[in-house]
Protein backbone atom coordinates (compact mmCIF):
# COMPACT_ATOMS: atom_id res chain seq x y z
CA UNK A 1 0.00 0.00 0.00
CA UNK A 2 0.97 3.32 -0.56
CA UNK A 3 2.72 5.47 2.51
CA UNK A 4 0.28 8.14 2.27
CA UNK A 5 -2.55 5.13 2.89
CA UNK A 6 -0.58 3.23 4.97
CA UNK A 7 -0.58 6.52 7.40
CA UNK A 8 -4.43 6.75 6.89
CA UNK A 9 -5.06 3.29 8.53
CA UNK A 10 -4.20 2.94 11.68
CA UNK A 11 -4.08 -1.01 13.96
CA UNK A 12 -6.49 1.29 16.30
CA UNK A 13 -8.96 1.37 13.63
CA UNK A 14 -9.09 -2.27 12.57
CA UNK A 15 -11.43 -4.28 13.88
CA UNK A 16 -11.05 -7.84 13.24
CA UNK A 17 -14.18 -9.66 14.27
CA UNK A 18 -16.91 -7.44 13.22
CA UNK A 19 -20.53 -8.93 15.00
CA UNK A 20 -22.64 -7.17 13.31
CA UNK A 21 -24.56 -8.86 10.13
CA UNK A 22 -26.17 -5.64 8.10
CA UNK A 23 -25.23 -2.33 7.87
CA UNK A 24 -26.39 -1.01 10.53
CA UNK A 25 -23.55 0.85 12.04
CA UNK A 26 -25.25 2.78 15.20
CA UNK A 27 -23.62 5.64 15.72
CA UNK A 28 -21.29 6.35 12.82
CA UNK A 29 -22.12 9.49 10.98
CA UNK A 30 -25.70 9.68 9.19
CA UNK A 31 -23.69 11.10 6.42
CA UNK A 32 -22.00 7.61 5.66
CA UNK A 33 -25.14 6.11 5.79
CA UNK A 34 -26.90 8.34 3.75
CA UNK A 35 -24.14 8.07 0.80
CA UNK A 36 -24.59 4.08 1.07
CA UNK A 37 -28.25 3.88 0.76
CA UNK A 38 -27.76 6.05 -2.58
CA UNK A 39 -25.65 3.08 -4.03
CA UNK A 40 -24.42 0.49 -2.57
CA UNK A 41 -20.51 0.49 -1.75
CA UNK A 42 -19.34 -3.18 -2.58
CA UNK A 43 -16.86 -3.01 -4.62
CA UNK A 44 -16.80 -7.20 -5.78
CA UNK A 45 -14.30 -9.83 -4.02
CA UNK A 46 -16.48 -9.33 -0.84
CA UNK A 47 -14.97 -5.82 -0.40
CA UNK A 48 -17.26 -2.58 0.36
CA UNK A 49 -16.15 0.94 1.05
CA UNK A 50 -18.82 2.91 2.64
CA UNK A 51 -17.79 6.44 2.69
CA UNK A 52 -18.91 10.06 3.22
CA UNK A 53 -17.79 13.68 2.07
CA UNK A 54 -18.43 15.49 5.12
CA UNK A 55 -17.49 18.90 7.22
CA UNK A 56 -17.19 15.83 10.10
CA UNK A 57 -13.27 15.40 9.66
CA UNK A 58 -10.06 17.74 8.90
CA UNK A 59 -8.21 15.07 7.27
CA UNK A 60 -9.12 11.84 5.46
CA UNK A 61 -9.69 8.62 7.99
CA UNK A 62 -9.99 5.46 7.21
CA UNK A 63 -11.05 2.48 9.19
CA UNK A 64 -11.47 -1.06 8.53
CA UNK A 65 -12.91 -4.43 9.58
CA UNK A 66 -13.48 -8.25 9.00
CA UNK A 67 -16.78 -10.18 9.15
CA UNK A 68 -16.29 -13.38 8.96
CA UNK A 69 -20.04 -13.74 8.40
CA UNK A 70 -20.42 -11.29 6.28
CA UNK A 71 -22.65 -8.27 6.06
CA UNK A 72 -24.80 -8.07 3.30
CA UNK A 73 -24.59 -4.51 1.56
CA UNK A 74 -26.98 -4.65 -1.63
CA UNK A 75 -26.96 -8.29 -3.20
CA UNK A 76 -23.24 -8.50 -2.00
CA UNK A 77 -22.19 -10.04 1.07
CA UNK A 78 -18.89 -8.54 2.38
CA UNK A 79 -16.45 -9.59 4.61
CA UNK A 80 -13.82 -6.68 4.37
CA UNK A 81 -15.44 -3.00 5.29
CA UNK A 82 -13.02 -0.30 4.86
CA UNK A 83 -14.91 2.60 6.14
CA UNK A 84 -13.71 6.70 4.81
CA UNK A 85 -14.45 10.08 5.99
CA UNK A 86 -12.89 12.67 3.84
CA UNK A 87 -13.03 16.32 4.09
CA UNK A 88 -15.10 17.99 1.06
CA UNK A 89 -12.05 19.70 -0.09
CA UNK A 90 -9.94 16.06 -0.56
CA UNK A 91 -11.90 14.63 -3.45
CA UNK A 92 -8.64 13.94 -5.03
CA UNK A 93 -6.65 12.45 -2.25
CA UNK A 94 -9.68 9.94 -0.91
CA UNK A 95 -9.34 8.62 -5.18
CA UNK A 96 -5.85 7.86 -4.74
CA UNK A 97 -6.67 6.24 -1.34
CA UNK A 98 -9.60 4.10 -2.75
CA UNK A 99 -8.08 2.94 -6.36
CA UNK A 100 -4.64 1.94 -4.00
CA UNK A 101 -7.12 -0.54 -1.89
CA UNK A 102 -8.79 -1.38 -4.55
CA UNK A 103 -5.94 -2.66 -6.59
CA UNK A 104 -4.40 -4.24 -2.95
CA UNK A 105 -7.65 -6.12 -2.55
CA UNK A 106 -8.18 -7.45 -6.23
CA UNK A 107 -5.70 -9.65 -5.26
CA UNK A 108 -6.72 -13.15 -3.84
CA UNK A 109 -3.63 -13.48 -2.34
CA UNK A 110 -4.01 -9.99 -0.16
CA UNK A 111 -7.34 -11.27 0.89
CA UNK A 112 -6.56 -14.57 2.04
CA UNK A 113 -3.87 -12.67 4.10
CA UNK A 114 -6.49 -10.48 5.49
CA UNK A 115 -8.27 -13.50 6.24
CA UNK A 116 -5.69 -15.36 8.29
CA UNK A 117 -3.90 -11.88 10.51
CA UNK A 118 -4.73 -12.72 13.84
CA UNK A 119 -3.62 -8.51 14.98
CA UNK A 120 -4.97 -5.35 13.27
CA UNK A 121 -1.00 -5.33 12.89
CA UNK A 122 -0.84 -8.23 10.73
CA UNK A 123 -4.09 -7.36 8.85
CA UNK A 124 -2.56 -3.57 8.22
CA UNK A 125 1.10 -5.76 6.95
CA UNK A 126 -1.09 -7.56 4.60
CA UNK A 127 -2.33 -4.31 2.81
CA UNK A 128 2.05 -3.38 2.12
Amino acid sequence: MSSKAAQLLQPSRILLDIAATDKNFGSYCRELLARDELRSTAAGYGVAFPHARTDSVREIVISAGRSAEGVRFGDEMVHYIFVIGTPREKVSDYLVAVGTLARLLRAETTRTALAAAATPEEFLRALK
